[in-house]
Parts: structure tokens; sequence; C-alpha cells
């Protein structure tokens, strides 16, 4: 595992880890005068990845040594904290507000899932208009991706009540159907696109408005507390 952790680490951050063997080392020197401390954002117990590739020192010498048997103690290796250095990794490589993006990207596209479900049942099993259809179904993934996003994504940013980040959320969620219901209409009636796929679309479109206001003004992930 610590040689894979390397290769990767190693692959992401080539330039900066070009004069370090073992950047996953926990036995390390560094100047204090050469930290800006401003920049640090740790997480896990791999440090001197993160000194590394945040401040970017100018000169790095090793000394060599070698490992021995453990004699005491156990492994901080566990599957906990293998979740947590990717996430790190992730953090370090792409920036906290793409990760996040990312993030809530992939939840979205989990509730494509709920929403064209529930948006098939009803053109097939009811005689709703496809308008009507598409609210209903909006309805539901909104619920779905708050359940995901309050839980996975943002729990470390709640700073309200559960009702007040889901009323917040779900006005955001639908507030967009003002928009989206007319390009579905247009899509559909007047481009004579299918209504799964055209609900897709509009669906797409409105991603970033979404994530911006949730990131913004729901969560303000962005600003330090």
């Amino acid at each position: 595992m610590s040689r894979v952790s390397t290769l990767l680490v190693k692959t992401l951050f080539r330039n900066s880890l070009l004069a370090v063997s073992d950047p996953m080392s926990g036995l390390f020197a560094i100047r204090a005068s050469s930290l800006d401390a401003t920049t640090l954002r740790p997480l896990g117990y791999k440090i001197l990845l993160e000194l590394i590739v945040r401040n970017r020192p100018g000169r790095i010498v090793e000394v060599p040594y070698g490992f021995q048997a453990r004699h005491a103690g156990e492994s901080k290796s566990t599957a906990a904290e293998g979740v947590r250095f990717l996430k790190h990794v992730a953090g370090l490589r792409f920036g906290p507000a793409r990760l996040r993006m990312l993030a809530f990207a992939l939840i979205g596209l989990s509730g494509l899932l709920p929403n064209q479900v529930i948006l098939w049942a009803l053109l097939h099993l009811t005689d709703v208009h496809y308008t009507a259809a598409a609210v209903a179904a909006n309805v539901v993934a909104v619920g779905w991706n708050f359940a995901l996003t309050d839980t996975l994504l943002y729990r470390n940013h709640r700073r309200r009540g559960p009702a007040g980040r889901f009323a917040r959320f779900f006005l955001m969620g639908n507030a967009d159907l003002l928009l989206r219901i007319p390009l579905l209409a247009l899509l559909v009636s007047g481009l004579h696109l299918g209504v799964l796929a055209g609900n897709l679309l509009t669906l797409v479109a409105s991603f970033v408005v979404r994530f911006l206001i949730s990131d913004r003004v729901i969560y303000r992930a962005g600003k330090k507390p």
C-alpha cells in the first residue's frame, strides 16, 4: 500500500516530488522559516506531502535510513485512513472548490435515476402532462440530492438547522423550474425531442447554477467560519 500511495502522489505531483523518494515518510525536518502555515490544510497524518506540495521548499536533501521489523504499537494504515488519504490527495490536486464541485456533480448524477424513473412512470402509467410530470420528478430528485449533499458533502459546513437547510435547498432545487419547464417545452414541442432526453438536457444546463447557490449561499463552504 505504501508503494502504491507513493506511485500515486509522485504521478500527480511530479514536479514537486522530483527530489523526494518517499513522500509518505513520517521522519523529516524542515526549517520553520520556510513554512507558510496559512496555506496548510492537513488531513490525516501524511503531513510531509502537505508541506512539500503547498510550501514548495527550494532545496530538499535526503538522508537514507532502513526500516526494521515493528517491535511495538500498531500501524495507522486502516481503511478509514486510506479513504482520508485519497480525499487529501484529491484536495491537493484539484483544490477544495473543484473537489466539492466534482462531488456535487456525482451526487447530482445519482439524482438523475429517481428523477428519470419518476418521470417515466408518470408518463407511462398516468395521464399527467409531461411538464407536470417533470415538476413532480424534480421534487423527488431534490429530496434525494439534499439527503446526500447534507450528510456526505457539507456535513462540516452546517450553519443552520436541518429544516432551514432543507427549505433553502428545496427552494433552490425547484426555482430553476421557471426556466427548465419552458426550455423542456421548447425541446419537446418545438424540436420534437423525447421527454426523457429533453429533461436530462435541462438538468445538465442548471447544474452549475445549483452548485454555486449550494456552495456559496446555503452552506457558504468557501468562507472560513
